[in-house]
């Protein structure tokens, strides 16, 4: 990073110049020898050189903070500070998002009383943003003279707090680099940036005297600027002079950003992050994102293997640990642990019981006081050895969100996961520890679309899944066992995939004749097109190609354009060509039939007969006698003659291809359909994730009826 002298050193120059005038007499020849301009360049490079650097998680040299650096949003006041009734917010979660933000500079540069105190998640940026502040006072963005302090490093250092600041000065060479400290400071001239008060250990009461210093300094220089940053709940809010505020997570756009900075000599690579990374398959990626740290790790996977794994599991595990040891041991940080007893193990299963506990009874935003309670019947299980005497929930509950971030206070006393998929992920962990509760997640939450997720955990996490998809498979036919009309429908889609020769999946082909058929159900129902809409998903799942999945979609919206069918059908392997022409013939013929006047007849008579005489040529390449058939018959020049046509045309389709029948299915029926086709999907979801002994056999019984 290159920063002229500018503004910057004018403002060194200039105090350094007052600081020997007020000293009159008592300056030294020493002091009347500083040379201000050397003395700015030389504290300004010493900034560089310790700041203008970021720790990456995951890589071994840092990164220069200038080229990657997105800029911090604040939110007004912390989000602990707002007060709803946890029933409002579980009806409208969006009351959350009502707090004003503001770009962070602007924030630090119009703070009213010079007082801010800055809060935020493990990972959010804090220090990031500290280190960028003291970039913008050398760049001369903010008229100060920047002093940053690690406060770790301070308590480490057992130097009183003014010793301590005087170290960065010695570069400058001063006779006594403490009287132009007191000097800036006491002219308000100072950026003071104290940076991980979280970091420092509660021990010997090391924390409350450096508060006290810190109070005691806040107050001795009231002219000059302060900014104190700490993890959300490691604090007691005991800095009355200051403004509290909070460092939002990324917006998309900030996300955006990062990426594009982070791969800024790769932007191919950035477009391609960003575009996978807004698939629908890739919440749970998109809700770690938000956390700059998270997104870091994101960013370091995929520029290693240029996409996010399949088993996202794996992404979720390592951001897990990333909270919980690594980022602290990166930073040779030791922490004061509430619950310092309990082993890494016992955590995750602690986290891994309250997740499934408040999932199951869809509780998102959780009470202080139940989350609690959860937290003290947890050690009330545990051991002596691990219990540590820990009935102080709400210490632990602290503990947890102040080191880790895994819980969070999203308004006054109103807890939750501090990310969805953190509690989606410990639930499928707590899941995956009994068989019996594998097979009950199968068998109660198979048709509840907010498990999915926890679904697809499970069955990534299993070193084998075949019990899984076994207990599936019973499951799924239990819906037939009572419908009679619908088990005829699966068993005709089944016995007509197998008459017909493809080099698709006979899951697939299966899926392929029930969408065929769902134009021709005897009844409108919005179920009806859900239901076949899951059929044409699991065409496409189980691997038809692109001009199949295309083809379909033309029938599925029901724009009969019969050109484009034509053209998009070109692909497909003749029997299902044959019979995907034919549907659509017979699905335009049924439209004719229900105009209203001879003139509509008229007007698409041409257009059908042109498409028509084709589909007749297709069949003639196929199938001689079938083409011969449709042949004999005569396109109506009225609309009532079209029924005839119609029944004609349907009867030909049974007869020679054994399609075109019309599915008597009731309401009730149709969401028997619906459920277990909502079954074959996810299944077929679930095991594109999942190690098993005999993939092949699980992808044959998609769709396969049950045995009579």
């Amino acid at each position: 990073m290159i920063v002229e002298q500018g503004a910057f050193a004018t403002l060194f120059d200039s105090l350094g110049t007052e600081l020997v005038k007020l000293l009159g007499k008592q300056a030294t020849e020493q002091w009347k020898k500083v040379g201000w301009q050397k003395a700015a360049a030389e504290y300004r490079n010493k900034m560089l050189f310790l700041y203008d650097t970021v720790r990456v998680l995951g890589k071994p040299e840092p990164m220069t903070l200038e080229g990657l650096f997105t800029d911090v949003v604040i939110l007004d006041k912390p989000t602990a500070f707002h007060r709803f009734d946890i029933s409002q917010l579980r009806a409208d979660p969006e009351l959350l998002k009502g707090e004003k933000r503001q770009r962070g500079l602007n924030v630090v540069k119009q703070i009213h009383n010079n007082r801010l105190f800055i809060l935020g998640k493990p990972g959010a940026g804090k220090t990031t943003f500290l280190k960028y502040l003291t970039l913008q006072t050398i760049k001369g963005e903010i008229q100060k003279i920047p002093i940053f302090v690690s406060l770790k490093e301070w308590a480490d250092s057992k130097l009183e707090l003014m010793p301590f600041m005087v170290q960065q000065f010695e570069i400058c060479n001063f006779p006594d680099a403490q009287a132009f400290i007191e000097h800036i400071l006491r002219r308000g001239e100072a950026l003071v940036l104290f940076d991980g008060l979280d970091e420092v250990q509660q021990d010997g009461e090391q924390r409350s005297q450096l508060v006290h210093v810190l109070r005691n300094f806040s107050k001795q220089y009231l002219s000059s600027q302060c900014v104190i940053t700490c993890r959300i709940a490691a604090t007691d809010y005991s800095f009355e002079q200051f403004t509290y505020v909070e460092v939002a997570d990324f917006t998309k756009e900030q996300i955006e950003t990062f990426v594009n900075n982070w791969f800024h000599n790769t932007p191919k690579m950035a477009e391609n992050f960003l575009t996978e990374f807004d698939k629908e398959a890739h919440r749970g990626l998109r809700e770690l994102g938000r956390i700059p740290l998270l997104l870091s790790l994101l960013c370091l996977n995929y520029e290693e293997i240029q996409t996010f794994p399949a088993r996202r599991i794996e992404l979720y595990e390592e951001a897990i640990d990333a909270l919980l040891k690594k980022w602290d041991r990166l930073q040779k940080i030791k922490r004061d642990e509430g619950y310092r007893q309990l082993s890494l193990g016992r955590k995750r299963q602690l986290f891994a019981k309250v997740a499934y506990d408040t999932f199951s009874q869809d509780e998102y935003f959780i009470p202080q006081n139940q989350l609690i309670k959860h937290i003290v019947a947890f050690f009330k299980t545990l051991p002596p050895a691990d219990e540590d005497d820990q009935d102080n929930g709400e210490q632990v509950l602290k503990a947890i969100e102040a080191q880790h971030g895994i819980f969070t206070e999203r308004a006054y006393q109103v807890y939750s996961f501090s990310h969805t998929i953190f509690q989606e992920y410990f639930t499928a962990k707590y899941i995956i520890e009994e068989k019996q509760r594998v097979a009950d997640l199968i068998t109660q939450r198979f048709d509840d679309s907010r498990w999915r997720e926890v679904f697809f955990l499970v069955v990534s996490a299993l070193d084998n899944a075949d019990f899984f998809f076994s207990h599936f498979w019973r499951v799924t036919y239990s819906f037939l066992r009572n419908d009679a009309e619908t088990s005829r429908l699966i068993q005709w889609s089944n016995g007509k995939a197998n008459s017909v020769e493809t080099g698709y999946k006979i899951g697939a082909v299966r899926s392929f004749y029930l969408f065929l058929a769902r134009d021709l159900a005897s009844i409108p129902d919005p179920a009806r097109d859900i239901s076949f809409a899951r059929a044409l998903d699991l065409a496409r799942l189980c691997g038809l190609d692109s001009e199949l999945a295309y083809s379909l979609d033309i029938s599925y919206a029901r724009a009969i354009d019969l050109d484009a069918v034509l053209t998009h059908s070109d692909n497909l392997a003749p029997d299902l060509k044959i019979d995907f022409l034919l549907t659509i013939t017979l699905q335009a013929s049924l439209s004719f039939r229900n105009v209203r006047s001879n003139r509509e007849v008229s007007s698409e008579k041409d257009n059908f007969k042109k498409y028509f005489s084709e589909v007749i040529n297709q069949c003639n390449l196929f199938d001689e006698s079938l083409s011969e058939l449709l042949g004999d018959l005569t396109i109506p020049d009225h609309q009532k003659e079209w029924k005839v046509f119609t029944e004609r045309l349907r009867s030909i389709m049974q007869q020679e291809r054994n399609i075109g029948y019309e599915w008597n299915l009731n309401r009730r029926q149709i969401e028997t359909l619906n459920r277990y086709l909502r079954a074959n999907v996810l299944m077929v979801e679930c095991l594109k994730l999942a190690a098993v002994s005999d993939r092949k056999a699980i992808e044959d019984s998609v769709l396969l009826p049950p045995v009579v």
